[in-house]
């Protein structure tokens, strides 16, 4: 299996075909590149990494492409999401800092602002076409910085519209991405450092933003369809993020068991699993059911290229609405409602317990479910020092801390005042009760008394 990787990587947009010119398609191209071009930036911010087990500081570099007059620039949520400071560099050649404005992880999107303060020349905005318009085969560019190169421009086709990605495929920072949309590919050449730089069609329009690509195999490019990228943006400029619903509900496509289930082709959408404590986990609903209709409307799931517009539908509801269902189960129709929820934080935030020798993350819903934990209480470790205390003490990543030499944890808060409280004190012996699958442990680790403060440090 080709293994997908997203480090600044470039990412062919697709054309969408608007009129058709009677240019020569390199006359077109020169427009093209012209256009868009003076909107592209050169991203560097510095992302921090907890993985290690200590807070870790690493320059990285992107592309974005600027999309507002304000000085808006979306990339990629890999590029920019976890970053402490960006610098960005414009087509002029000025440097300027940018602003994480808000990101989606589940789209792979990112919004940060230019500090125009810090910029004296024009600023070039551009223009998002339509990637529902595009075709298979028609000619798109990629642009972007490649490696921390100079500006670049890439050509190619659209190899597919409609690309699937399990939702088992993870961004570098953790989160599952993928469940929303389905992805353009390209063979237009992509390079390490082309993600969130725009793929652009000969009219000169924005119609994805890199996102993807593959080591293993050539040719094969991803990118965000622009009309994903424009709802995901406005949401963040209007509320600060992309507000989801969520029931709680995994499911496969039909096409190889519409026998078994004695389904008609094109109808209907075949539950697989349902997640503990979710909405549907507490409704009529059961794995193995057929959904035929959402608040009367038909659905489908015939291909897995067909999930990402059922699992878009339900995320749309407001959280807290109520929502119809007709489910198949056997030989018999049921119809019941249930209550949807806002999909939520998909990861905690980060902490650095850096006299203990590792670091740890809040616990958020999301994350109880994916790791198969009772609950949230807690926190879990994200990382151990290779040579530490911690290490020494058999700490590993993925335990749930859930109490400091006895006193019970609740959440992130809380560990990191018994852990500052603890250091103050210099305290040299702490007992930890962890949960390691079903079991429980204590380890008692040594801390390093030299290193009682986090890493706050500006670069």
């Amino acid at each position: 299996m080709s293994k997908i990787v997203f480090l600044a990587i470039s990412i062919v947009a697709v054309s969408a075909f608007g009129q058709s010119s009677s240019l020569p398609i390199q006359k077109q191209i020169y427009n093209a590149r012209d256009k868009v071009m003076p909107a592209l930036v050169h991203i560097q911010p510095v992302i921090k990494n907890y993985t290690t087990g200590e807070l870790e500081k690493q320059a990285v570099v992107g592309s974005g492409i600027i999309f507002h007059p304000e000085g808006y620039v979306v990339t990629n949520y890999h590029v920019a999401g976890k970053a402490d400071r960006i610098l960005c560099t414009l087509y002029d050649k000025e440097i300027v800092t940018a602003e994480f404005i808000g990101g989606d992880p589940p789209t792979d999107i990112a919004v940060i602002k230019l500090n125009l303060e810090e910029h004296k020349g024009p600023l070039v905005m551009a223009e998002f076409g339509n990637s529902d318009s595009i075709q298979v085969g028609q000619y798109v560019l990629a642009m972007g910085s490649p490696y921390a190169l100079s500006r670049s421009v890439s050509a190619g086709v659209v190899s597919t519209r409609d690309r699937y990605f399990s939702s088992e495929v993870r961004l570098p920072t953790g989160e599952r991405t993928g469940n929303y949309n389905l992805w353009i590919q390209t063979d237009a050449a992509i390079n390490p450092g082309n993600s969130g730089g725009p793929l652009v069609d000969l009219s000169g329009k924005v119609v994805g933003i890199n996102s993807r690509a593959t080591l293993f195999a050539n040719n094969l490019g991803f990118a965000i369809p622009i009309n994903v990228v424009r709802e995901v943006t406005q949401a963040i400029l209007t509320e600060g993020k992309v507000t989801r619903s969520w029931i709680g509900l995994h499911c496969q496509a039909l096409v190889e068991l519409e026998d078994y289930f004695g389904t008609e082709r094109n109808n209907g959408v075949l539950v697989s699993s349902i997640d503990l404590g979710s909405p549907a986990d507490q409704s009529f609903l059961k794995a193995g059911d057929i959904i035929l209709k959402v608040n009367t409307k038909p659905v489908s799931a015939r291909f897995v290229e067909e999930l990402p517009a059922f699992y878009y539908m339900i995320s749309k509801f407001q959280p807290g609405t109520k929502i119809g269902l007709e489910v198949l189960r056997g030989s018999e129709t049921f119809n019941f409602s249930m209550t949807t929820k806002s999909l939520g934080e998909l990861q905690g935030e980060d902490f650095e317990a850096k006299g203990w020798g590792f670091t740890v993350k809040g616990i958020t819903r999301q994350m109880k479910l994916e790791n198969q934990l009772e609950d949230t209480i807690g926190v879990m470790v994200t990382g151990v020092k290779r040579i530490g205390f911690s290490e020494d003490g058999g700490l590993t990543r993925g335990d749930v801390i859930t109490s400091i030499n006895s006193n019970n944890l609740t959440d992130l808060a809380q560990f990191t005042g018994i852990y500052e409280q603890s250091m103050s004190i210099a305290q040299e012996k702490v007992l930890l009760t962890i949960k390691r699958g079903k079991g429980v442990r204590y380890l008692v680790i040594t801390a390093d008394k030299g290193k009682g403060e986090t890493v706050n440090e500006e670069m």
